[in-house]
């Protein structure tokens, strides 16, 4: 017997008042006389999804599907709920179920779009989302996906101009952002965010997102009281937080011990997040090890500078190599890396609890994080303990990622000091000779002699990573030095009002400064080098491949030695090149270094003219090497996680 009539009025009353959990009381009362009624299935499963109870609402709504298959609605709403849960595959699959009956359903289209561009896959996104338009234009949330598609697609312009017209939204707003972003038009951006949140002010994302933007302009306290008041606003928004850890690194004042306190912070709020099934068991000391390194950067990138001579020289007779790769754009780059690994996953569309399932069914032995908390990083996956030695390089980040369930942290000797332990809450391992080894490109052009007229000191790095009391130690620099001046040399000066911003931000030393853009990428400006005469390292985030370039392309580098090993990766290049006199313990010594280096015209010509025999001959070039001693630290806390294993199973852990 059916229900009878009105006996859905205080569901769907529930639901469109926003109240899932009265929802869900109302439909479990009219199970009890009506146990198999589909629509009180599907909505008892729609009710636990708006709850965040997805495995509950796929196994209810479920039951309405067995009951009536061809019933669209019912597809589409178990289609989000799998999508919640990572699971996108099958996500998809209901989707076109959905669609190979009823092709014009405008929903299933614009889902099917948001998950495919949502997944990493743009391209085959547009496709569903113009479809979707073409029967309803005023269907905005399908407008809002084509946006974002058109976004991950580099189409800035036509993400642009396919938002015009559009009723303001959230999503909408910050992909509007996005494109803003990416075409270099940042203080639009911030413009857009800020009108965004004075229509919607509590809405955690966009306070993440104009955090992004200020960051990027130079404005880190300003960014952090958005991240903060995002996580206010949804403590599980662990981008948020991810983001509130690696803007603390802009911070001059901030130690390395706050800096770990923050990061355990976010996980005493939440509570620690139990995994489901427990770590797998560290057996057999001396078995061939299956390391797996997981990355969004397996691309055309910094740390791919790092993570190529890696792979390159693992001894395959020792470890085993399998890249979990969260890359969205792959180039050329990507496909050398991908050659180089014995085996491959793309993770995009593996939601967090499904790449902890593909990693522990792969039988990782030792996992390595290569983002910590940067942008793309899969720290959360990791929660779930599915390897049994979970580690993080420093390389990449810069600091601990104050989490449980890392264990250990790769670091060297300069980074990180003896003494300097407690700013990590994972258990320090320094790697000998250097925290990575570096390869240079085979098409960069040979060193550059010293350039001829007054000295030009280069800053050829992110200008967010520059502090005012840096710009002081500059200023004096410039008045130390007669006739010299600072070229800065970055893509965030590619626009005139861009230039003109920062121009602004760096009064103290623009009169005697030239801004350049970087149009064409590095590939195109490595004539830059020999115009400089030294390059400063930024403070108080310190570089590492924005000091090894400008050394391998002849250029000596000048670096301040900081507190924690965000500020020390400048000093722990050129300490590992042979160049430890070139590191200063705060910003004058840094202004004494570099104007001696531009007066002694012999040292700076020596310096010229050795700088690529000196990287050849020191670890940073020392591919084989590292990978040794890295191989030697992997198979020194697997046999650790063995005797661990071996001394519970006898009733007691080994001393």
């Amino acid at each position: 017997m059916g229900l009878p009539l009105g006996a859905l009025d205080a569901v769907l009353a529930a639901h469109r008042a926003g109240r899932p959990d009265e929802a869900e009381r109302a439909c479990r009362v009219l199970l009890r006389d009506h146990p198999g009624d589909p629509d009180l299935l599907h909505l008892l499963g729609v009710a636990l999804h708006q709850q965040g109870r997805h495995r509950e609402a796929v196994d209810w709504i479920g039951r309405a599907v067995s009951r009536l298959p061809s019933f669209p609605a019912f597809r589409v709403n178990r289609s989000q709920a799998l999508r919640a849960l990572g699971e996108t595959e099958a996500a998809e699959e209901d989707l076109r179920r959905v669609l190979a009956t009823a092709p014009d359903h405008v929903v299933a289209l614009a889902n099917l779009g948001d998950l495919l561009a949502g997944a990493g896959d743009p391209v085959r996104a547009l496709l569903p989302l113009r479809r979707a338009l073409e029967r309803d234009p005023g269907f905005h949330p399908a407008r809002t996906s084509l946006v974002k598609a058109l976004v991950d697609l580099d189409a800035w312009e036509e993400a642009l101009d396919a938002g015009a017209g559009a009723p303001d939204s959230p999503a909408l707003l910050v992909n509007l952002a996005v494109a803003q972003t990416r075409l270099g038009r940042k203080l639009e951006a911030r413009e857009t965010l800020e009108r965004a949140l004075a229509l919607f002010p509590a809405t955690a994302y966009l306070h993440n997102n104009l955090g992004n933007v200020l960051r990027d302009l130079g404005d880190w306290p300003e960014a952090l009281s958005h991240y903060r008041r995002a996580l206010e606003l949804d403590g599980s928004l662990f981008v948020a937080h991810s983001n509130v850890m690696f803007t603390r690194l802009f911070d001059p004042g901030a130690t390395g011990a706050e800096l770990a306190g923050e990061g355990r912070g976010w996980e005493a709020r939440r509570g620690c997040l139990s995994p489901s099934l427990p770590p797998p068991v560290a057996r057999d000391p001396e078995k061939r090890l299956r390391i797996g390194y997981v990355s969004p950067d397996f691309k055309e990138h910094a740390v791919a500078f790092f993570t190529e001579p890696l792979l390159r020289a693992h001894d395959r007779s020792v470890v085993e190599v399998v890249c979990y790769s969260g890359t969205p754009r792959p180039d050329r780059t990507t496909e050398r890396l991908r050659s180089l690994a014995d085996g491959w996953v793309e993770t995009l569309k593996m939601g967090d609890g499904v790449l902890a399932e593909r990693i522990r069914s792969d039988g990782i032995d030792i996992l390595v994080d290569l983002a910590g908390h940067t942008h793309g990083n899969r720290l959360l996956a990791l929660a779930a303990r599915p390897a049994p030695v979970q580690v993080t390089a420093v390389l990449g980040y810069g600091g601990t990622t104050g989490l449980s369930w890392i264990g250990h942290v790769l670091t060297d000797g300069v980074l990180t000091p003896e003494g300097a332990e407690g700013q990590f809450t994972e258990r320090v391992v320094r790697i000998p000779g250097a925290f990575a080894a570096f390869q240079p490109r085979e098409e960069w052009a040979e060193a550059a002699p010293v350039p001829p007229g007054p000295p030009v000191f280069g800053c050829l790095s992110d200008p967010s990573r520059i502090d005012g009391e840096q710009l002081l130690w500059w200023r004096r620099l410039l008045e130390e030095v007669p006739g010299s001046r600072l070229l800065f040399k970055h893509g965030a000066y590619d626009s005139p009002r861009l230039e003109s911003y920062w121009r602004s931000l760096f009064a103290a030393v623009s009169e005697r400064s030239s801004f350049e853009g970087l149009a064409g990428g590095w590939g195109a400006h490595m004539g830059v080098y020999g115009r400089v005469s030294v390059v400063l390292d930024t403070w108080p985030v310190s570089g590492a491949t924005s000091a090894l370039i400008p050394l391998w392309m002849g250029v000596p580098v000048v670096a301040v030695a900081g507190g924690h090993a965000g500020q020390r990766f400048g000093a722990a290049v050129l300490t590992a090149a042979g160049l430890p006199e070139l590191v200063a313990a705060d910003g004058p010594g840094s202004v004494a270094i570099a104007a001696g280096l531009v007066r002694d015209g012999d040292r700076l010509r020596e310096l010229r003219e050795t700088l690529r025999g000196r990287l050849r001959a020191s670890p940073l070039l020392d591919a084989g090497g590292h990978a040794r001693a890295m191989e030697a630290a992997f198979r020194g806390l697997w046999r650790e996680a063995c005797a661990r294993e071996t001394g519970e199973e006898n009733g007691g852990k080994p001393g």
